[in-house]
């Protein structure tokens, strides 16, 4: 692998200074862009999500045990991993705007479809689809916003970009939750599947970028990239690297987060609705800390790989301290206590997972990037960690195998320790 984000083959569009884009007109655009974009990743992670806030009345109502709400997951991210670069390829050769306002509205239909589900077969058909429309969201996106803003203001949208998760997967536990508690969780897939349709409309008056644009270059032809080319993103070891460590990171989040309302429920004894509630509550008080954490990243950190990657290290590792802390406390009050410190640690630094994912190779590899990036960490952390999980919970218990979400973060510290001693390296060697 090579060390460095290298340049690509010859047929490489040569590249020449764009103008300027920071007249009124195209900062209130680009602004809008980002909104939408954002709003359109906070309904995409709400709908991802919603199956977690859900968990416990649709497994007494199909009968369903952990091990199979593990398959469904399981399923959903094989769905992804296909898409991830399917949607990549439609986007090199027609747009992203328009593969991407498709994607919306087969992800939309087919969550709000989940609300037919009858069993444990029909389910995983719906979530499947509605994954394999995600990919899409999580390919394009990154490498979107990469175009739009640059390098000082990236880690700060990133951040943006990476609250969604957070705000999406609130509402996930706190709709969802709520109109389970008060209807059935029918009505919740249903009505939370449906708005995403109405994003889909707007994001079609929504200019798109070119390739390069925020860093002041814009290609004279259109950059359309061979296969071999495309693959090549996996010979560059920073973002290899940081791959392997998003792919840990994300098991634990899915295992410690997607858990949380089940484990309160089994081990403490909270019903669902009071459950969901609390992860709505702390998802949402640790709104703050990604915005925070983002703007200081780009003020002192931008542009320095090796610092970014420390960060993201200590992140993980004070999550895996207080989630080990949270899983093991016999008191709920502490429980909930350091559950909160776990979620405002690693939220504070989540919008440099994206930053790495797109810096560290050239900007006609973004989209690209992103894409394999949704689909090797989204593999992991989908396909693999969730059954793992199940299948322990089912002869353990729970309590047991949610200890493997603050072991995946902790094990992700170790790849980004080591990314930042081989970017020291580099620009020492240069």
């Amino acid at each position: 692998m090579s060390s460095t984000a290298t340049p690509l083959a010859p047929s490489t569009p040569v590249m020449t200074p764009s103008p300027g884009i920071t007249s009124p007109e195209a900062v209130a655009t680009r602004h809008t862009a980002l909104a939408l974009l954002l709003a359109t990743g906070t309904v995409c992670a709400m709908d991802t999500m919603v199956l977690s806030g859900l968990l416990t009345p649709i497994k007494a109502d199909l009968h369903l045990s952990d091990a199979a709400f593990g398959s469904v997951s399981s399923a959903s991210t094989l769905a992804g991993i296909l898409g991830a670069p399917l949607f990549a390829v439609l986007a090199a050769r027609f747009s992203r705007r328009s593969v991407l306002v498709g994607s919306i509205v087969l992800w939309s239909l087919a969550s709000a479809g989940s609300a037919l589900s009858t069993g444990l077969a029909t389910l995983v058909l719906w979530r499947t689809l509605t994954s394999f429309g995600m990919a899409a969201y999580q390919g394009i996106v990154p490498g979107w916003l990469a175009d739009l803003y640059n390098r000082k203001e990236r880690n700060f949208v990133f951040a943006l970009f990476m609250l969604r998760n957070k705000l999406g997967s609130a509402l996930a536990f706190g709709v969802g939750g709520w109109i389970a508690a008060h209807s059935n969780w029918h009505q919740a897939f249903l009505l939370t599947g449906l708005p995403g349709l109405v994003l889909g409309v707007l994001l079609l008056f929504v200019p798109e970028p070119a390739p390069g644009q925020s860093d002041g270059h814009v290609g004279r032809s259109e950059l359309v990239l061979n296969w071999r080319q495309q693959v090549s993103v996996f010979r560059i070891a920073p973002y290899t690297t940081h791959l392997i460590a998003l792919s840990l990171f994300f098991s634990g989040t899915i295992t410690a987060q997607m858990w949380l309302p089940a484990f309160l429920h089994r081990v403490h004894g909270l019903d669902n609705l009071h459950a969901t509630g609390f992860a709505f509550t702390a998802l949402m008080a640790t709104l703050p800390a990604g915005p925070i954490g983002g703007w200081l990243t780009g003020r002192y950190l931008a542009g320095r790989t090796g610092a970014i990657a420390v960060s993201l290290a200590l992140s993980a590792l004070l999550a895996a301290f207080f989630f080990l802390i949270a899983f093991t406390a016999p008191s709920l009050r502490v429980c909930e206590l350091f559950a909160l410190l776990a979620i405002t640690s690693f939220g504070a630094t989540a919008g440099s997972l994206t930053t790495l994912l797109v810096e560290t190779v050239p900007p006609s590899l973004r989209t690209i990037s992103g894409s394999f990036g949704a689909m090797v960490a989204g593999g992991v952390s989908g396909f693999f960690a969730p059954w793992l999980l199940g299948l322990i919970s089912d002869h353990a218990g729970l309590a047991r195998a949610i200890l493997i979400g603050p072991a995946f973060y902790a094990v992700s510290s170790i790849f980004w320790i080591w990314l930042a001693i081989h970017s020291k390296k580099n620009s020492q060697g240069n």
